[in-house]
């Protein structure tokens, strides 16, 4: 009987180092991590009712329009996804995923030994994930939220108030700490954004035997990544021409922590750390001063100001067309 490739999730906040965790990690023998599918959380309906012809063509629909978004060769057909379950005798939802992971994958997919996304938003959906592929396993990013907020404060999408990302960030820390709850320990692991710039080799080969490769396998995919430069082999070269991901060419290096100390105001840093300090003391982040959250301080109007300045300059971009 046919093993299928374990499914694997990348997930966190946004712009904490998923997007190059995938592009390395799918540089290990058997590991096929696709770009951003993004359609899972927002059609469960859908993929439980998989069997139904209607269902499945409006699923195709939402899957491909994901896809396009972001950067895919290949896109989704019915055609295409029952060939795919005949060759393997694989059905129902799960074949639907694996089916839309392989549209992405140059390694056949029955070679394959893990396969899956790095959809940071997928850790608000882990319940989710779990009940329809039950040894799913999840690597999930944590980085600084001060750089999370630098980097997200000059993307056209996201948040666009310190404040209001601050506060995504920390809904998504605690996403992952209650899925803690219910995923066994052999089934998931974290890292830390910073430990992947400043300590690589140890990072990488952590995620590596996670994986089931070894070291060895780990300083190898390091090396091909430091080395590919603009020519990358992992299926992400058109994301990497994305203006928010233009520094997945780039070397890790530990140039790439602590952006905020120079790129943010006092007032801003200040500002998230009032809100995300709790998060940011259990995972060692250091605070530039002593906080107190708004929230002590009866203070509810500063996340009200926070959303209408968030809502202002969202609009703002669209008409300027950014």
């Amino acid at each position: 009987m046919l093993q299928y490739p374990t499914p694997v999730f990348i997930v966190g906040s946004g712009r904490s180092g998923t997007t190059i965790t995938a592009s390395l990690l799918s540089d290990l023998p058997r590991v096929q991590i696709a770009k951003e599918t993004g359609y899972i959380s927002q059609n469960l309906s859908l993929l439980r009712d998989i069997n139904n012809p209607s269902s499945l063509q409006r699923l195709i629909e939402e899957v491909n329009s994901w896809l396009t978004h972001s950067h895919w060769e290949n896109i989704a057909s019915a055609d295409g996804f029952r060939s795919f379950c005949s060759q393997y005798d694989i059905h129902g939802c799960q074949a639907f995923m694996h089916y839309v992971w392989q549209l992405d994958s140059p390694k056949p997919w029955h070679e394959l030994s893990f396969i899956g996304d790095n959809t940071p938003l997928y850790v608000l959906a882990i319940p989710a994930i779990q009940e329809l592929m039950p040894n799913a396993r999840f690597i999930h990013l944590v980085r600084d939220p001060r750089d999370v907020v630098t980097s997200t404060l000059k993307m056209r999408f996201g948040a666009d108030d310190p404040v209001l990302a601050a506060m995504e960030w920390h809904l998504l820390l605690g996403s992952w700490l209650m899925a803690e709850r219910i995923v066994s320990a052999d089934r998931r692991i974290e890292c830390r954004y910073e430990d992947l710039c400043t300590d690589s080799e140890t990072t990488v080969t952590r995620l590596a035997k996670f994986l089931n490769h070894t070291e060895e396998d780990a300083v190898a995919a390091l090396a091909r990544q430091s080395s590919t430069g603009s020519e990358l082999r992992t299926g992400f070269q058109k994301v990497a021409a994305a203006v928010h991901h233009t520094r997945l060419t780039e070397p890790l290096a530990a140039s790439r922590v602590g952006r905020f100390l120079s790129e943010l105001t006092s007032a801003q840093i200040q500002a998230i750390e009032e809100v995300t300090q709790d998060g940011m003391i259990a995972y060692g982040y250091t605070l530039t001063g002593q906080r107190e959250h708004p929230l002590m301080r009866e203070n509810r109007m500063c996340f009200l100001k926070a959303a209408i300045r968030d809502l202002t300059r969202r609009c703002m971009k669209r008409l300027r067309g950014k």
